[in-house]
C-alpha cells in the first residue's frame, strides 16, 4: 500500500468530489420492485432471457480474434513481437485465456456497466498481466485536483490503486466517470419478468390447475366442516390428485384465480422477452424466439447484430486498450483491433462484388481495397483502372 493514499483516505471526506458508489446509492436505494421481486446483479442472470442475451454478447464478442497491429506508413502488420500482443490475443494472465477474460469483461459491462482489471507492468513499462476485478468491489474516486484513483475491497482489506494501474472499460455513462448498470436501471422490467416466471412455476407445480374452492349451499357445522376438509385432503392429496372427486349435498367447485389464458400469461411472457432483448439490443431469434423472424430477415438481423450490438462494445474495448495499455510513443504506430471477418463471412460475396464494381469502375485501387481488409499493399496496387468503353462527353456530337 502507498502511504500517500493511506493518508489521503483519512481526509477524503473533505477532498473527494466524486465516487461511483455514492452516486449509484442515491439513485438506487432499493432493488425491490413493484412486482414484489428483488432484482440484483446475481439473480438477474436467473431470468432466462437475461442469461441468453448476455451469453450471446459475451460469447460472441470474446470469440473474435483480438490483435495488436503496427502501422508504418501504408504498411500494416500484426505486432507479434510486442509484449501486449500475446496478452490480448491468448493469455491475459496465468489463470485466464483470452476468451474467458474478454467474455468476463462483456458480462461485467452488461451487469454492472463497468469492467476493471489490475495492470501489471515490467520495469520497461510494458504490460505483462491483466488481473480482472469484481466491479461491485471497486470504487472510483476523483479529487479536487482532478486525480483519479481506485479502491478495491478483497478479503476484508482495502487496496488502493493509481489510475495508471487499472484497466477500465466504461459502459454507457451519464457523467463520463462511471458506466450505467442496465440491470439497475431496468429493475421494474426485470422484476415483472421474474414474477411471470415464478407464476408459471407455481401454476405447473399445481398441475396447471387454477386455485379453487368447494362451494356448499348451506352452512356447515364445525364437525362436518372438519370431516369434509380431512376427507378431501386424503382423497385428493399426494398421489390421489388425479382421482375423480365425488361431491355430495349440492357441493360445487368454484375457481378462485384467473386462468393463464384469461390473464394473457403467454402474451406477457412474450412481451417481456422482447423488452429484455431491447435492453441488450439482441435480435430475438438468437435467444430461440422465432415468432417474428423469417429466413430472409434473420440474415439481415445477424448483420445488424455486428453493426449495432457488437460494435459499440468492440469499440469501447479497442479504444480503452489503445488509451490505457500503450505508451505515449506506441500510440503513434500501434493499435488494437477485433477481427469481425468471421461474423461477416455470410456477406463476403456481397463485399467482394462491391469491391469489384469499385475497382472496375475506377474509383478504388487495389491497395485501398486491401487496406479495408487489413491487408498489406502490393506493388502497383496504387494504380486505378480506367474502363475502355467509357469516355467523357466533351467533344462528342450528335451531328452526322
Amino acid at each position: 500500500m502507498r502511504n500517500f493514499f493511506n493518508s489521503f483516505m483519512e481526509t477524503r471526506n473533505n477532498t473527494v468530489l466524486t465516487s461511483d458508489k455514492e452516486g449509484m446509492s442515491e439513485i438506487f436505494s432499493s432493488n425491490k420492485t413493484e412486482s414484489g421481486e428483488s432484482i440484483t446483479k446475481q439473480n438477474a442472470m436467473q431470468i432466462s432471457t437475461v442469461f441468453s442475451c448476455i451469453r450471446v454478447l459475451s460469447e460472441g464478442i470474446s470469440s473474435l480474434p483480438l490483435h495488436l497491429y503496427k502501422q508504418e506508413g501504408e504498411n500494416i502488420e500484426k505486432a507479434r513481437i510486442h509484449p501486449l500482443y500475446n496478452i490480448l490475443q491468448s493469455e491475459p494472465n496465468t489463470e485466464n485465456t483470452a476468451i474467458t477474460f474478454w467474455e468476463m469483461s462483456i458480462m461485467h459491462l452488461c451487469l454492472y456497466g463497468n469492467f476493471y482489471a489490475q495492470i501489471i507492468r515490467n520495469r520497461l513499462g510494458h504490460v505483462t498481466r491483466l488481473i480482472p476485478f469484481i466491479p461491485n468491489n471497486v470504487t472510483k474516486w476523483r479529487v479536487e485536483d482532478g486525480t483519479i484513483f481506485y479502491t478495491y475491497q478483497i478479503n476484508g482489506k482495502t487496496i488502493h490503486f493509481e489510475q495508471n494501474e487499472i484497466f477500465e472499460v466504461m459502459g454507457m455513462s451519464l457523467d463520463g466517470f462511471t458506466g450505467l448498470s442496465p440491470i439497475s436501471y431496468q429493475v421494474e422490467t426485470l422484476g415483472l419478468a421474474k414474477s411471470s416466471e415464478k407464476h408459471g412455476a407455481r401454476f405447473f407445480k399445481n398441475d396447471a390447475t387454477p386455485n379453487f374452492a368447494l362451494e356448499h349451499p348451506a352452512t356447515l357445522k364445525n364437525d362436518a366442516y372438519e370431516r369434509l376438509k380431512k376427507d378431501w385432503i386424503i382423497s385428493q392429496g399426494g398421489k390421489n390428485k388425479h382421482v375423480p372427486a365425488i361431491l355430495e349435498g349440492g357441493m360445487k367447485i368454484a375457481t378462485m384465480s384467473v386462468s393463464n389464458r384469461d390473464s394473457q400469461y403467454l402474451e406477457t411472457r412474450q412481451f417481456q422477452k422482447s423488452e429484455i432483448c431491447g435492453i441488450f439490443r439482441v435480435p430475438p431469434h438468437l435467444i430461440a424466439d422465432l415468432s417474428k423472424s423469417s429466413f430472409n430477415n434473420i440474415q439481415e438481423q445477424s448483420q445488424e447484430l455486428v453493426k449495432y450490438t457488437y460494435q459499440p462494445y468492440i469499440i469501447r474495448i479497442e479504444q480503452s486498450i489503445n488509451k490505457q495499455l500503450l505508451t505515449k510513443s506506441e500510440k503513434q504506430k500501434y493499435y488494437a483491433k477485433f477481427n469481425v471477418e468471421g461474423l461477416l463471412r455470410g456477406d463476403v460475396k456481397t463485399r467482394y462484388e462491391a469491391y469489384n464494381v469499385a475497382r472496375n469502375g475506377g474509383w478504388m485501387n487495389a491497395n485501398e481495397i486491401r487496406a479495408k481488409e487489413e491487408m498489406n499493399p502490393i506493388p502497383g496496387g496504387e494504380k486505378y483502372l480506367q474502363p475502355l468503353n467509357m469516355t467523357t462527353t466533351e467533344g462528342n456530337s450528335n451531328e452526322d
